[in-house]
């Protein structure tokens, strides 16, 4: 009787290994007393396989952008002779227009400068250009000869401020 649960015990393993061990789990044998007969061996559940846990990601918080101050766009400059120190330029200061003659090509922008504290004015002899108004200190007048000539100015504000603009062809 013996040998055969050792041998029924056997054929157990062998077919655990054979499984890969994957089968049932066997309770350990147990032998009836001599009068009831072979023993048996009771299977025990086999235990419910559970997946394995899947690892997650956790995001890694970033810095946030600081927003910043959008640039302010600004006017563009007009050329004077401050921006543009090639351009020819005639400067207010009180009492004078410096220089007082001024040579240039036709087709030239000329830009006055009031320097002063006063109020002045550029007013041309005949009456082909001048400024309208008055020019406050820091305040500036642009006029573009196109012919050739020769052009006097006056402050009409200051009858002796005088000046001259000779345009070449």
């Amino acid at each position: 009787m013996f040998g055969r649960s050792l041998a029924l015990g056997l054929a157990v393993a062998l077919i655990l290994v054979a499984c890969g061990g994957a089968a049932a789990t066997l309770a350990p044998a147990t032998q009836a007393p001599a009068t009831a007969g072979p023993a048996t061996i009771q299977p025990t559940a086999a235990p419910t396989p559970t997946a394995a846990p899947t690892p997650t990601v956790a995001a890694t918080p970033t810095a946030a952008a600081t927003p910043t101050a959008a640039a302010t766009p600004t006017a563009a400059a007009t050329p004077t002779a401050a921006t543009n120190p090639g351009a020819p330029s005639v400067a207010i200061v009180d009492n004078a227009f410096q220089p007082g003659n001024l040579t240039i090509a036709a087709g030239t922008t000329v830009t006055w400068t009031n320097s002063g504290r006063r109020d002045h004015t550029v007013t041309s002899n005949d009456g082909t250009f001048g400024n309208d108004g008055t020019l406050g200190s820091g305040a500036t007048y642009t006029n573009t000869f196109s012919t050739a000539g020769t052009f006097a100015y006056f402050c009409a504000l200051h009858g002796a401020m005088k000046g001259t603009i000779t345009v070449t062809p």
